[in-house]
């Protein structure tokens, strides 16, 4: 009877706020994957929308434009959290392809698709520091927030966006970059002992040291990796400030 009251006294916010909040948890790490039971998404998208209903002021006079506005503002801070997600597979990927792990393929329940094993490992070392920096507050917080604005700047949070996806690429090479290189380092030497010694059997040599060595120097980078995954979400944090013209 309490939830039907408050849903009862709050109905002209509810469904603004519920389709912004269930929007931007599609998006976030594991919250959002497809194997998470729906009724459990439903449910956090209901608590929070419940929640922040009696503190946020919602523009119900056009509740076409609301709503449309809650699906723009869900998505695009959704989407500061998916990049950097996207830019640890690619680099978990590109990886995978060097050791030699290119076809043993996993299934990632986050995107219902197959990806290398280093993928998936970088995706929940990913996750792990996206819930231990506490960075799902910050979106919640911007969630609230961005119903303080009397008016989307919807070329400022594009521009902000592109912006953003442009540390796709540049932040998984920082991330594989110390692998590449050894990998490649160690082909060239290989290929050099190929030429000079063609008689003997370089391929049974290679494929256990590039796997070896490649696995050594990910385990050895791993406090550099999540040295960048721990600045890139700072970047994301002033990213979903900006959204809600807090910063």
């Amino acid at each position: 009877m309490e939830l039907f009251t408050i849903v009862n006294v709050y109905s002209d916010k509810f469904i603004p706020v519920f389709i912004r909040v269930a929007v931007m948890l599609s998006f976030i790490p594991f919250l959002g994957a497809q194997t998470t039971p729906a009724m459990a998404r439903a449910g956090i998208a209901l608590a929070l929308t419940l929640l922040l209903m009696p503190v946020v002021n919602v523009q119900t006079a056009n509740p076409v434009r609301a709503i449309f506005e809650a699906v723009f503002v869900g998505a695009a801070l959704g989407l500061c959290a998916r990049i950097i997600l996207a830019a640890m597979e690619t680099a978990g990927q590109w990886m995978s392809i060097e050791i030699g792990f290119g076809m043993a393929a996993i299934f990632n329940p986050m995107f219902s698709e197959q990806l290398g094993p280093l993928s998936f490992f970088y995706t929940f070392v990913t996750m792990g520091v996206f819930f231990i920096m506490g960075i799902h507050y910050y979106f919640i917080e911007g969630i609230a927030r961005s119903f303080e604005l009397t008016s989307l700047n919807y070329t400022g949070i594009f521009s902000s966006i592109l912006k953003l996806n442009t540390m796709l690429f540049p932040l998984a090479f920082k991330i594989a970059a110390p692998v590449m290189l050894v990998q490649m380092i160690v082909n060239i030497t290989l290929g050099f002992f190929a030429k000079v010694l063609p008689q003997a059997n370089i391929f049974m040599v290679s494929v256990p040291l590039m796997i070896f060595l490649g696995l050594f120097f990910v385990t050895a980078s791993m406090p550099l990796a999540i040295i960048v995954i721990a600045k890139s979400f700072a970047h994301i944090k002033d990213a979903i400030m900006m959204f809600t013209g807090t910063r």
